[in-house]
């Protein structure tokens, strides 16, 4: 949804009730909820994302641009088809049991002495994550001894709502659209509030009060969908 329907859907909600807040004002609460949307959450995004290239078509070293959508980066998996020992070397099964030879056993050895030298030579992956202070620019992700053949790498992030951009997860969209309604009860009943000073009866305290519990429960479902970061780092 466009920002212009998702203020045409607050302004439904309320309906057969005409709004005093104008849309002016509901499209600055929805850029207010997109900006705690970009701040808060922690939604999570996974992309293939392909090596940076010159202009004569070779890789940069390691640098790969990634989407305007990506806040953060938790993990990085470089995409590379490892040369699997066993594929190329006869293997029995009996009762299900694979049997190795001694041959197959010493490579086995070979390979996990292979990683361990390859870690102490500084050749295990590493990577490190560059965020763009322009939210029109995406961020860069810089990478070092990526595996021999890695042309593209399955990056683990957190994504945000890039401006001027039309909302198209409906996870995202639902959580956008009621805390949007949200702010607009808030504003509409600080308005109407103000109208008791001169003797106008209205429900002004009610949507108000009613407006910061959606928000503040709101706000709890997106700091608990957030969780799954501290797993991934702790695992």
């Amino acid at each position: 949804m466009t920002d212009a329907e998702i203020t045409n859907w607050c302004k439904e909600e309320f309906s057969p009730v005409n709004l005093i807040t104008p849309n002016s004002t509901i499209l600055q609460l929805l850029n207010n909820a997109k900006r705690f949307f970009n701040t808060h959450s922690s939604y999570p995004i996974v992309t293939m994302q392909n090596l940076a290239v010159n202009v004569q078509g070779n890789l940069i070293g390691g640098a790969i641009q990634l989407p305007v959508t990506y806040k953060g980066v938790y993990d990085v998996y470089p995409a590379t088809q490892p040369d699997w020992i066993l594929a190329n070397y006869p293997v029995w099964s009996l009762l299900g049991i694979t049997v190795i030879d001694n041959l197959t056993s010493d490579l086995i050895e070979l390979g996990e002495a292979y990683k361990n030298f390859a870690y102490y030579m500084g050749t295990n992956f590493k990577w490190h994550y560059q965020k763009s202070d322009d939210p029109t620019v995406g961020p860069w992700l810089y990478t070092s001894n990526l595996p021999t053949g890695t042309t593209a790498c399955a990056v683990l992030g957190t994504y945000r709502i890039p401006p001027n951009t039309p909302v198209t997860s409906e996870h995202i969209l639902n959580w956008l659209l009621y805390y949007t309604k949200a702010l607009v009860k808030m504003s509409e009943g600080n308005t109407l509030r103000k109208t008791s000073a001169i003797g106008i009866q209205n429900d002004g305290q009610v949507l108000l009060d009613e407006g910061k519990a959606e928000i503040k429960e709101l706000q709890d479902k997106l700091a608990q969908e957030g969780r799954w970061i501290s797993f991934c780092r702790r695992f």
